[in-house]
Formats: C-alpha cells, sequence, structure tokens
C-alpha cells in the first residue's frame, strides 16, 4: 500500500494507486491509533503516536555442544559463534528491555512530513556480568547496542493529481516494501536494510524487519489501471547484525566492533589456536543503486501484476581474506595465521528482475506470488575451506580453493539465482469459538545456477570443512565427525511458512485476546547465503491481549529444532512483553 497522509482517506490519493502500488509501509497506520494525539498548528494538521514496551527474554534449551569451540570447551572446530552460548546457561534471561517508539506526522493540504524514532535500554545487556564475555557497545552499529536512541523515519510527501490521475512523491528516510513476500526473504523485497533481531521468531512478516533508508521516490497512475514507481536510493545502509555475545548472534564476526573472534588452529584437545586480525570493511558505494516498476490490474481477473527491476548493493556482509606474506609462510603456520586478515565485504551492482501478483479469489482467500531472478547474485563460500586455502595457499589436495602468497582472497562468486514464492492469507469467521480465525501460509523454491565444481558454498565453519579434493579429513584442517559433502549450497532448496491467528474479543471485557501459532519448515536442500537449511524447523505458540486498544500484553515460546548443520537448534526461548500504545 501507499503512504501519503496517514489521516484517513481524505488524504489518501485515490482508490486505483492504492489498489495497484504495493509502496512503502510505515510503523503506524494510515488511520488515527486509537489513542493517538490529534492538534492542529494552524492550517497544519498534526498526529503523535507513541508506543512503549517493556520484554523479557528467557532461553530454555542447554547450549549444544557442537556449538560451542574446542579451544571453549565443546566439540565445535571453530569457536567463531559460541559467545551467546558461554554468555547464557539454559533459563536465563537474556534481555531485560525498555523501549520507546514515537512518530509525528505534520500534513498542510496535500504535502507533509514524517518523523519517527526510538530509545532503548537493555538492563540486562548493559548492566549485568556475563559468564564468559561482556556484552560491549563499543564500535557497534547504532541499533544493536544494549542502549541508545536512534531516528528512524525522516521524510516529507507530497500527493498530487497529473492528468486526472493520482501521484505521490517522498524524499528522505522511509520504508519501501516492494513484491508480495510474506514470510520468506530472498525475493523481491531488496530496497531497505534488515534488522536482523525482528526475524528469530518464525511467522515474522518480512516488513516487520525493514529499515528507513534514504531515497527519493515517486509513483504515478497512468490510467485507472496501469501506475509505475521508481526509486533512487540517496544512500547504502548495511543490515543490523546482532551483537556478538548476546543471545540470538549467529556469528562472532559479522557485527562491527567485533574484531578479535577468528580463531583458527584450536585443535580438538582444547588447543587456544591463534586469532586472526579482523580488517576494515568494503562497504558499498552509496550511488548505483535504483530500481523501477510497473503495475497493471486485470479487471477480468480481479488482478494486480507488477513487472520489477533494480541494481543494488548487498546489505548483508560475506567474508573475505588476505593471505600472508612470504616471510610468514616460512616460519610456519601460526605464523601465517597470525599474518593473515580477514574483513568484511558488500559486494556491488546485483542486478535483480522479477514479476508479481496478487488476487483476491470468490472465497475470500487472498493469494500472491513472486518471481525473482539475479544474474550476478553474490553466494558465499564456504569460510572454511577460504581460511584453509589462506594457511596452505593453493595445495589442492587440502584445499579446493587457490591462494597465492599476499594476495586477496574474495569470500564469494556470482552465481544465478532465481526464486519462486506464492503464498495464501484466509480469514474465517466463527471458528473454535473465535471471531474471526485468520491463516496465512507461503511456500517458496530457491534454483542456485553455476555450482559445479570443487568450490564449496554456505555451512558455517563452526563444522569445519568437507574432505579435501584428494577425499581425505586433514586433521586440524577438518572436523572428524562434519567431514562430509553435506550442508553445503545445493542447486535447489525449498520450504515454508504457516501462521494462525484467533481471534477472541468478548471472553474478558473491552479484551481482546488473540491466540497464535507459526511454523516454519526447510524442507530440502540448503539455499543460498543462508535462505534454506536442510531439515531445520521452528514453531512458536503464543498469546497477545489488548485492552481498549491501548494497553497491551504478549507471552510466547519458540521452539528449534531439526537439521544437521542447524546453528538455530539450541536457541529455544521464551518472551513476555507488556505495553501501551497512545
Amino acid at each position: 500500500m501507499g503512504q501519503g497522509s496517514r489521516f484517513g482517506q481524505a488524504g489518501r490519493l485515490g482508490r486505483s494507486i492504492y489498489a495497484l502500488l504495493p509502496l512503502a509501509i510505515g510503523a503506524v497506520s494510515f488511520m488515527p491509533q486509537a489513542h493517538a494525539v490529534v492538534f492542529n498548528i494552524g492550517a497544519v494538521e498534526a498526529q503523535l503516536d507513541s508506543s512503549l514496551t517493556i520484554e523479557s527474554g528467557w532461553g530454555t534449551a542447554r547450549p549444544d555442544q557442537d556449538l560451542i569451540g574446542a579451544s571453549n570447551g565443546g566439540r565445535g572446530f571453530t569457536d567463531t559463534n559460541d559467545d551467546g552460548r558461554l554468555n547464557f546457561k539454559q533459563g536465563e534471561p537474556f534481555t531485560k528491555r525498555f523501549t520507546g517508539i514515537h512518530g509525528l506526522e505534520l500534513r498542510y493540504l496535500d504535502s507533509g512530513l514524517y518523523v519517527r524514532g526510538k530509545y532503548w535500554y537493555d538492563f540486562e545487556q548493559k548492566d549485568e556480568s556475563r559468564r564468559f564475555a561482556d556484552i560491549d557497545d563499543r564500535g557497534r552499529q547504532r541499533l544493536a547496542q544494549a542502549s541508545g536512541v536512534a531516528l528512524l523515519d525522516a521524510y516529507v510527501y507530497h500527493n498530487y493529481q497529473w492528468r486526472d490521475q493520482p501521484g505521490s512523491v517522498r524524499l528522505g528516510k522511509q520504508v519501501l516494501n516492494w513484491g508480495e513476500g510474506m514470510f520468506i526473504g530472498g525475493g523481491l523485497n531488496i530496497v531497505n536494510p534488515l534488522d536482523m533481531s525482528a526475524y528469530r521468531r518464525p511467522g515474522t512478516p518480512l516488513k516487520d524487519g525493514l529499515l528507513p533508508v534514504n531515497l527519493f521516490h515517486v509513483a504515478q497512475n497512468l490510467s485507472d489501471n496501469l501506475a509505475v514507481e521508481y526509486f533512487y536510493q540517496l544512500e547504502w545502509d548495511k543490515s543490523v547484525q546482532e551483537n556478538c555475545g548476546t543471545f540470538f548472534a549467529q556469528s562472532d564476526l559479522l557485527a562491527d566492533g567485533c574484531d578479535s573472534n577468528l580463531r583458527v588452529l584450536s585443535s580438538v584437545d582444547g588447543g587456544d589456536g591463534v586469532v586472526v586480525p579482523r580488517a576494515g570493511s568494503r562497504n558499498a558505494r552509496d550511488s548505483g543503486q535504483w530500481g523501477g516498476a510497473l503495475h497493471y490490474y486485470v479487471a477480468p481477473l480481479d488482478m494486480d501484476i507488477g513487472a520489477y527491476v533494480a541494481n543494488y548493493h548487498s546489505r548483508s556482509p560475506v567474508i573475505g581474506g588476505r593471505t600472508a606474506g612470504a616471510a610468514a609462510y616460512a616460519a610456519g603456520v601460526e605464523a601465517v595465521a597470525a599474518d593473515s586478515r580477514y574483513y568484511l565485504d558488500y559486494p556491488e551492482d546485483i542486478r535483480l528482475y522479477g514479476l508479481s501478483f496478487s488476487k483476491q479469489m470468490a472465497t475470500g482467500t487472498t493469494w500472491r506470488g513472486e518471481l525473482s531472478y539475479r544474474p550476478n547474485a553474490p553466494v558465499a563460500l564456504n569460510a572454511s575451506d577460504l581460511m584453509n586455502a589462506a594457511l596452505v595457499l593453493s595445495d589442492r589436495s587440502l584445499t579446493p580453493l587457490d591462494a597465492e602468497v599476499a594476495s586477496e582472497l574474495k569470500g564469494y562468486r556470482r552465481k544465478e539465482t532465481t526464486q519462486v514464492q506464492t503464498g495464501i492469507e484466509q480469514i474465517l469467521d466463527n471458528v473454535m469459538g473465535a471471531e474471526r480465525l485468520t491463516v496465512q501460509g507461503e511456500v517458496a523454491w530457491v534454483h542456485t545456477g553455476g555450482l559445479g565444481g570443487d568450490a564449496r558454498y554456505g555451512r558455517d565453519p563452526v563444522y569445519g570443512a568437507g574432505p579435501a579434493p584428494s577425499g581425505g579429513c586433514q586433521p586440524g584442517l577438518t572436523s572428524g565427525r562434519y567431514c562430509e559433502d553435506e550442508g553445503f549450497v545445493t542447486d535447489n532448496a525449498w520450504g515454508y511458512r504457516l501462521k494462525a491467528v484467533w481471534d477472541y474479543p468478548d471472553i474478558v471485557d473491552r479484551v481482546l485476546l488473540k491466540p497464535n501459532v507459526a511454523w516454519s519448515h526447510d524442507v530440502k536442500g540448503f539455499g543460498p547465503n543462508g535462505s534454506f537449511n536442510e531439515g531445520a524447523k521452528a514453531a512458536t505458540i503464543g498469546l497477545d491481549a489488548s485492552y481498549q486498544n491501548t494497553y497491551r500484553a504478549a507471552l510466547a515460546y519458540t521452539n528449534f529444532f531439526g537439521g544437521r548443520y542447524n546453528t538455530w537448534a539450541d536457541r529455544d526461548f521464551l518472551t513476555l512483553s507488556v505495553g501501551i500504545d497512545f
């Protein structure tokens, strides 16, 4: 849906453009909130929306020793993702967080300004000492810190008529929601960086984790059935990774400021190994990110269809490296490790082409889907193979990758990827005593082309490398338990997501109860850059409650399981939150 005014029908562009364009999704509704503060400053209309939340969370699973490095007492090949497991015991709280979010819109006639910001303080992460390593905010991304203040949205907009057709233009920090994807990423929704902490539970909508970024956006109806939109990003920004040492951190290497966590040559008997220093990140440039879409409403089919093209830079990092100098190789493998470097790389100029559709069925079912094609998608190489190549250079009996002295080891290769996904949403009245039951489901399939050859892609380094090209499992370079050609990116992969929410408005006077369940299953194959992980499953059961649309509370439990190469399998957790919206 397009975003202009939040003041209701009078401020909207017109029915046709909103039926055609899946434009920016704001953090608050277009309609005034139940208890929002609405006022006037002369001829300027104003609305202030606020939300205050307190949330606590507890880990409920025992840390998996296979995911803790051998140098830290576990069985993992590396200690690159075990800080959070060592910091929190089963049953301990991992967060006690207060968050405030405020949004203000000012509107004069058909023009306006919207700003939104947040502030937060996590008492558990900020004030408590940790068992293994204290959680540090120094050098971290602002939104990954345990406390802070951040500006989210800040843009101006103008709604207009051109040849009796509505249009809208916006400039500034904003969210632009592309495509028809519901829960599964990797499709058309590429405009904004992501807050990775938003996707801890199955059933989380993609749009919930989109972070505003500076861009120019224009949307224009050309007729009652045809609309076009275009955006140009004014700056590049990266996705926000979980801080190293926090409960959900999946890698101690990816977050800004986590500079001393790549340890190699730690043996299974508990050796300390050698820390590989981190070099500066190779951020993408600000220019060169743009996209356009054409939307057409097919009246006889009651269907919206869209066509997309874009050029963008990766928001997520890939690990690359630089090999040691000749003197280090002459001195021995430990000197090589100490003289090598790794860095975070953000590949540029990814081309995207896509199609989408959305149809309202006679049964009331909303059916939607999309196809996305990237001819040059960066796919991350296996990090263990990359590190081993840096240690032994081009010894093809030990590693499938080639490396030279004092040279760069790029951590990815460009591949063709194609993803197809489709989903449904059905609202059922008077089911199981509920006034309403909302059921959603989505399935996706991804194909990665050009995977032939010796190079391997994906798989967490905690599992070590696969067999050497010679066929053996080399001590110190591979892990005996996982020395197999499994867990790497496959030609094809697919999975699905399900979610159901019941509405019970009358059990308690003026209290709306919403039990909910969600399910995630990566059925077959391993997708590029972690999109699917064969056998991995997750389930959430929760209860949301709201009183007079102002006071709210939520209780939820999430269980991760399945998948031989699933690094989420021991991250089960329980959360309880209370809040107020006004």
